[in-house]
């Protein structure tokens, strides 16, 4: 699947629709750090245009890959549950303290923006 190479310019304006921050997590990144996301997935019908263009820090595109937006909200409302299952560091800082739980629905950082 050929993707379509950006300009200096486009990459900006992809950087700029959030402020320079993810559209996932909302963390704040340097342009340099960028990886633009397609919202809709190329290997899911998604169109290789600037409206499906989104800023996303490197750890968020990667978890969601190819997932539509849905899916990778139920991935991240899982995490709690994952940790728990799976990290005994994670199960002992409950313990103690150290971490609080909070499960809750996620609502990602551009659809806070959106309203």
């Amino acid at each position: 699947m050929n993707r379509k190479r950006l300009s200096r310019q486009e990459r900006k304006r992809v950087y700029d629709k959030l402020g320079g921050r993810c559209a996932y997590c909302g963390c704040k990144m340097h342009i340099k750090a960028m990886q633009v996301d397609h919202m809709k997935p190329l290997a899911n019908g998604g169109r290789d245009v600037e409206s499906n263009m989104y800023p996303a820090c490197r750890s968020c595109n990667h978890r969601k890959g190819a997932s539509s937006i849905e899916s990778f909200r139920a991935q991240v409302e899982r995490f709690l549950m994952v940790l728990e299952r799976d990290s005994v560091t994670y199960k002992n800082a409950v313990r103690f303290g150290l971490v609080i739980p909070k499960p809750q629905k996620i609502k990602f950082y551009f659809e806070k923006m959106e309203g």
